[in-house]
């Protein structure tokens, strides 16, 4: 199977070529299209590359042409993220690892054990980038996204998470962004646990239901879900959201009470869940 990267940030998009007839037993990553990455498409890779070594397939990477995904990649640290093993086709740059704990979080493996680590982290980059009562709400959001993964979402391969800072000089606005994409089970599958769940058609509807306020696969009637993400806009900051689960698509962008969200369901399907946070200052 070979999986086109193409253009810029395209797993934020619902349509990504896949060919399930080319490199049978394989999965071949085809990034050389690809002129701009996002943390989404990253740990995507990396969450897609241990998803097929689980089950003893071969994976490559095909680098980009352009120049500057590839040194991005390479700075994500990417290639540490892969199995063991993986091919590398194309540039393959060296780069000396600097410091930039303020700016980024490299592809990283999070599970139980190191998702404290991760938030840790993440706490470092927002109180550099954002405005500090923002920043806090923004980590408090990414923490629910890194507890439904971890939790929810856990399985034996774990998760993979990335997260990027912004110095606003396009938008005028800082900000970051976050992704993490787990091996689990997925929303629908996770929701079904709960009786009150069981009547969901299929992944669309579930990513639905699961944004609503209180909606959860227990019936713990505690705490909000994933609904808790859109406190970060209490204080005027802006959101987005995507998440990517089996053949949902949910993207949600949020200021202050105000959400709007949209869904759809992909050709293709993804094992557990993929979800991309980005957040700018008030």
């Amino acid at each position: 199977m070979r999986i086109e990267f193409a253009g810029r940030q395209p797993l934020l998009r619902r349509l990504t070529p896949v060919h399930h007839d080319e490199a049978p037993g394989r999965l071949v990553l085809d990034l050389r299209q690809l002129t701009f990455a996002s943390p989404l498409d990253l740990a995507a890779a990396a969450a897609l590359a241990h998803t097929a070594a689980s089950m003893n397939a071969p994976v490559s990477v095909h680098m980009p042409e352009d120049i500057d995904a590839v040194s991005y990649i390479a700075r994500m640290d990417l290639f540490a993220a892969l199995p063991p093993g993986s091919e590398v086709v194309g540039i393959r740059p060296e780069q000396q690892r600097l410091d930039r704990t303020d700016k980024l979080v490299e592809v990283m493996r999070v599970s139980t054990e190191t998702g404290d680590e991760l938030m840790g982290r993440v706490g470092r980059v927002a109180l550099a980038r954002l405005e500090v009562p923002f920043s806090r709400r923004a980590v408090q959001s990414i923490g629910e996204l890194v507890d439904n993964a971890v939790s929810h979402g856990a399985s034996t391969i774990g998760a993979f998470a990335a997260v990027q800072a912004y110095s606003g000089r396009t938008s005028r606005r800082r900000g970051l962004e976050f992704a993490i994409c787990d091996t689990g089970i997925g929303i629908l599958e996770h929701l079904r646990k709960n009786p009150e769940n069981r009547d969901l058609p299929g992944d669309e509807a579930a990513l639905e239901r699961a944004l609503q306020r209180g909606v959860t696969g227990t019936e713990d009637k505690r705490g909000n879900g994933l609904a808790d993400l859109f406190n970060v806009t209490g204080n005027a900051g802006y959101s987005l959201l995507v998440l990517r689960s089996g053949r949902g698509l949910a993207s949600v962008a949020a200021r202050q009470h105000d959400r709007r969200p949209a869904y759809a369901t992909t050709e293709d399907e993804i094992r557990g869940t993929w979800a991309w946070l980005r957040v700018r200052n008030p």
